[in-house]
């Protein structure tokens, strides 16, 4: 039977009918509706959708869908904004949601081991936490709520907190493989499950990374190490005023990482433009079409909100003596290079917001504004999860909704593509790595928002979302080839993704090089049928 006969063909879907609920079973239009929908604007085609809510149904339908050669794609949320939502690669797979296996299987109170399945989001193991007075963070990014621990880990996403390299924090898991059969680590596997879930690297070949970024089976238990809550927590902010002092910050930056190590997370450092966008609606009026924000409009905007040429933020963890020094040493790297460092609490936070309401004016308009983003960024700071980067889909365009539901970019309109290179920490990489973002961006009339964050204290990350408007005529198309380009010329300076949208997955995918040859050799040799996510870091079908 072929593929396309089964998209059309009711046979599969009473089989799986017969092994699932009636309302967790979804047709090809249905699938469409509920999960195509996604801010790079791609269109793909649908074999069906189900939801599993526990790991002997994965394995059922696996077995089902492999008989007849329908391949799938695992999701766990399908909050993936920016990178492809809940869309599959490739045309034709059956949509296997594992939102509804959403138990916290267990949190260990002495270690801090939390025991997950797919569909716990930041949001509900923050409440878990809470409710059962457990003191760990959270391991929250700035995608909000409602996105899937598990997906972030796998994907080897990265937040601001202590464990700011979430699959770093990942100890061991459980995934079904494209025959039905249970992976499990190495360690447990062998009945030492408690000290596998406490040493991440087992015994053996390192097999667990192989699950990252792959498609060579769906996991569906994981077990993370969450960062204790520590007892103190200071924010810190501070502008740069000119561009061309970014070198001399990038280099200090550097030494506040390699002096202070563990008592702080990520450092972020963001251009003018990317600090106005989280302050101010899109000037749409003063843009004409086919260009971005002129100097001169960005400037009064800037100079209204007190943003500097670029902008930094950090935090730093740990007891009072611990902080107490690495305040010290930050402001000490960083004195005479930056301007307005300012060190703040909760409570100092709370206190500011509190008083700024009696400041009159434009002035006081912007404090608040102000003010009410370092409190949502402390959310984040201290492992509670928030919408505060999320509104940045929107800035161009889509609606938010209104009644109370979530934002999701995907299906509220949002035109999103990522652009996440890795820039090594050093002042003239860092340099040539804004020019030609700029450059792209500007030539493609896509707003260059800049944002760098530490990954150590030699490597950035980068995130440049490339926005647009997908009502505009040709605004999609023109924004697939900013991110072409800026894939193309970040290369020859040195600067690649970390991970890719599901739109260029051919484009990171090189067969000619040994590395992915051999990572097609493993895909093969464990899922020759190409069942399991079909051209997700691999070739397609």
């Amino acid at each position: 039977m072929s593929l396309h006969n089964l998209q059309t063909n009711s046979d599969i879907r009473q089989a799986l009918a017969e092994l699932l609920p009636p309302d967790a079973c979804f047709s090809p239009e249905e699938a469409s509706a509920r999960y195509g929908a996604s801010t790079l604007r791609v269109t793909r085609s649908f074999a069906g959708a189900v939801r599993v809510s526990d790991q002997s149904q994965v394995v059922q339908v696996l077995q089902l869908l492999r008989q007849h050669r329908v391949p799938v794609f695992p999701i766990s949320t399908g909050n993936n904004w920016g990178y492809g939502s809940a869309n599959p690669v490739v045309d034709g797979c059956m949509i296997l949601d594992l939102s509804p296996m959403n138990k916290i299987r267990s949190v260990d109170p002495h270690s801090g081991v939390a025991v997950i399945e797919p569909g716990v989001t930041q949001g509900s193991l923050t409440e878990y936490l809470k409710s059962h007075n457990l003191p760990f963070l959270c391991p929250v990014t700035g995608a909000g709520p409602t996105c899937s621990l598990i997906g972030n880990a796998l994907e080897r996403g990265y937040g601001i907190t202590p464990h700011a390299d979430h699959f770093l924090a990942v100890t061991s898991l459980e995934a079904v493989l494209p025959d039905g059969t249970l992976y499990r680590s190495p360690l447990a596997a062998s009945g030492c499950e408690e000290v596998g879930r406490l040493f991440k690297w087992g015994i053996g070949p390192y097999l667990d990374g192989l699950f990252t970024q792959s498609g060579l089976g769906i996991v569906t238990q994981m077990s993370i190490r969450l960062a204790p809550r520590p007892k103190v927590v200071n924010g810190f902010f501070f502008a740069v005023r000119k561009d061309e002092q970014l070198e001399e910050v990038v280099s200090a930056v550097s030494q506040v990482l390699s002096e202070v190590g563990g008592a702080l997370g990520s450092i972020n450092l963001m251009n003018q433009r990317r600090v106005v966008s989280m302050m101010e609606p899109y000037p749409a009026e003063n843009v004409p079409a086919n260009a971005v924000i002129d100097d001169a409009t960005l400037h009064e905007l800037a100079k209204r909100n007190q943003v500097g040429s670029w902008m930094g933020a950090g935090a730093i963890y740990g007891n009072r003596p611990l902080a107490s020094a690495a305040r010290k040493t930050v402001r000490q790297k960083l004195s005479g290079k930056v301007e307005r460092l300012m060190f703040f609490s909760p409570t100092s936070v709370t206190r500011y917001h509190s008083l700024s309401r009696f400041i009159p004016g434009r002035f006081g308009a912007s404090t608040q504004s102000l003010l009410a983003t370092l409190s949502k960024t402390l959310d984040i700071l201290t492992g509670a999860p928030s919408d505060v980067a999320l509104p940045l889909a929107y800035w161009k365009s889509g609606q938010k909704p209104t009644d109370g539901e979530p934002l999701n970019p995907a299906k509220n309109g949002c035109g999103l593509i990522w652009y996440a290179p890795l820039v090594p920490m050093r002042a003239e990489s860092v340099r040539q790595f804004t020019t030609m973002v700029h450059r792209v961006c500007i030539k493609h009339a896509v707003e260059p928002l800049i944002t760098l964050t530490s990954l150590s204290e030699v490597c950035f990350d980068s995130t440049v979302p490339i926005l647009f408007n997908p009502l505009e005529d040709g605004a999609a198309e023109a924004a697939h080839a900013c991110f072409s380009e800026l894939l193309t010329e970040g290369r020859k300076l040195g600067f690649t993704p970390y991970r890719s949208p599901i739109s260029a997955m051919d484009r990171v995918v090189d067969l000619d090089q040994r590395c992915w040859q051999l990572a097609q050799q493993i895909k093969d040799s464990i899922d020759p049928d190409r069942l399991i996510s079909p051209g997700r870091y691999s070739a397609g079908r």
